[in-house]
């Protein structure tokens, strides 16, 4: 990159010389014009925009400093560096309230002035290469808008954000309509019977028929007013209402215009799920995921279904959708803890909420079911575990689901399922403990006469004093005190057989400083003080 320069001096042998004797050419730098003052080199720099003007400071007209202020007046966007004659601290000082890249005193060394003109140089194009990475971040972004515009929608519809000043600063970002006040819906879309209604067809096809159904979804919903519209996954399109823009029966209205439209264009059922609205946008989760629970019952109600949550509730009342999501992220944790009874408990609890009511399907009862073991799939995996080795013909599943017909077998069906993933889990933290507890043993058998401590053994295994006593005492029947206790009673007994040994020098040995208190442990351990015990010792030799 070659950037263009003018030359401004009074003196025409200073003037030519600079522009003839330096070889700007390696300085990747062209003389675009040489000025005899300041008025001069004030207009060619409006003129020929160069990028460096390279101005003495005394010259009639118009000096090289009013000529650098007269520029910056104008905002052009040049490089000044001054020539000067004299050492004067005031024009020192005027160069830097400008700004100037370079301050040179006559006469003017060579060396320097192309040092000087190299730094310069070097920090416009520095400066131009940023502007241009950042021109091409800019750029990508743009590209990128509706790919991160629906990443930022779906985040919001799973309670990702907990901030609302965040969620403000998005909406505006992104520029979507929706208020941070008053109270939203959202309404799930699914193609109906999806996988047999694609199955003919290749990959581009699925993409054009996703993009014809969003930009009919996004017509429709767009001419309501404060409603965004967005593609969720392959199959689930969202539409977020304000209730502001549309009431309940005004939405439904919209939702089967939607359908309509995708019937007569494209040829596609469709059915819809509606939550209940929400008032506070962080909890636009709840209203989602009710959505996605209301169009399971398509199930019964057939294709093409409009279908709101409140519609179902109202025969089920007696229990709420957000319990059992928050039962079942209880029963997932229980499941990777191992813990049988406390995911048997919770099974339980699931079913005694959806069957509350008597009148509940069995077909929803058995969604739900699947919706579990999806969820149980998904977090087996997220462990980096094989379903498969776990779980007996594991795609099984979802067809013995189906295949039962009452609320018992299928409750069956789900505790044996449950039963062996969470027996899996219980294994895998057995053996973890198992190691743990030997890891745990093996110190105390080679520090028990040493100062040795719950608090010195956590530090040695990494892990809280609380924890380790825990899982000792469950693995072993006992606290890790009594263990070690145990270890020192055990090696005193044998050490007690050499005759040579003084008791205070076998308390020592296993541990203990005061041969007093030794005596009293031992005792309390052997049933008789160490001196009695080597007596019986010694007789029972003879």
């Amino acid at each position: 990159m070659t950037l263009k320069m003018i030359i401004a001096d009074d003196e025409d042998n200073v003037r030519e010389g600079l522009r003839d004797i330096v070889p700007w050419e390696e300085l990747n730098v062209e003389i675009a014009a040489v000025a005899a003052d300041g008025q001069e080199a004030l207009e060619l720099c409006r003129k020929l925009k160069p990028d460096i003007l390279l101005t003495d400071i005394r010259m009639p007209m118009m000096d090289g400093l009013e000529t650098a202020m007269k520029l910056k007046e104008l905002h052009e966007q040049v490089r000044i560096i001054i020539i000067s004659g004299v050492q004067d601290f005031n024009y020192v000082k005027t160069a830097l309230h400008l700004h100037a890249d370079g301050y040179i005193l006559k006469p003017i060394k060579i060396p320097e002035l192309q040092d000087t003109v190299n730094k310069v140089v070097a920090s416009i194009t520095m400066e131009r290469n940023r502007d241009e990475h950042e021109q091409r971040l800019k750029q990508q972004l743009q590209e990128n808008l509706p790919t991160l515009r629906e990443k930022f929608l779906a985040n919001l519809l799973q309670g990702m954000y907990k901030s609302e000043q965040e969620v403000r600063d998005k909406l505006a970002f992104f520029e979507l309509p929706l208020e941070m006040t008053g109270s939203w819906r959202v309404a799930v879309f699914q193609i109906d019977h999806y996988d047999k209604a694609i199955e003919r067809y290749n990959e581009e096809y699925k993409q054009l028929l996703s993009f014809s159904i969003f930009n009919i979804m996004e017509e429709i919903a767009g001419r309501s007013g404060n409603s965004v519209t967005f593609v969720m996954n392959e199959n689930e399109f969202v539409v977020i209402s304000s209730q502001a823009a549309m009431d309940s029966h005004q939405l439904l209205d919209l939702c089967q215009t939607i359908i309509d439209c995708i019937n007569r264009f494209l040829k596609i059922d469709i059915s819809v799920g509606i939550g209940n609205p929400v008032t506070d946008i962080l909890e636009l989760y709840h209203t989602y995921y009710e959505a996605c629970s209301a169009i399971e019952y398509k199930f019964f109600t057939g294709k093409n279904s409009v279908l709101q949550i409140s519609d179902f509730k109202t025969e089920r009342a007696g229990w709420e959708f957000p319990l059992v999501y928050e039962e079942q992220a209880k029963l997932f944790n229980y499941m990777k803890m191992g813990q049988q009874e406390e995911v048997a408990g919770k099974l339980n609890g699931i079913f005694e909420l959806v069957c509350s009511n008597r009148s509940t399907p069995v077909g929803y009862v058995q969604s739900i079911c699947i919706e579990l073991i999806n969820l149980a799939s998904k977090t087996v995996f997220e462990l980096g575990q094989n379903l498969d080795l776990i779980i007996d013909d594991f795609p099984s599943m979802f067809s013995e689901v189906y295949s039962k017909r009452d609320v018992s077998g299928l409750r069956e069906t789900m505790h044996e399922f449950f039963s062996k993933l969470t027996g899996f889990f219980a294994l895998k933290h057995n053996q973890k403990n198992s190691h743990m507890i030997n890891k745990i043993k093996d110190i105390i058998a080679k520090g028990y006469m040493e100062n040795l401590t719950v608090a010195r053994l956590s530090e040695e295994v990494y892990l809280s004093p609380n924890y380790i006593s825990l899982i000792f005492k469950q693995e072993t029947g006992e606290n890790i005190t009594e263990y070690i206790t145990k270890v020192r009673m055990d090696a005193a007994k044998e050490l007690l057989k050499d005759l040579d040994l003084k008791i205070l020098e076998v308390a020592e040995m296993v541990g203990y400083e005061n041969a007093t208190y030794f005596s009293t442990v031992f005792k309390k351990y052997a049933g008789m003080h160490p001196q009695k015990y080597r007596s019986l010792l010694t007789s029972t030799d003879k």
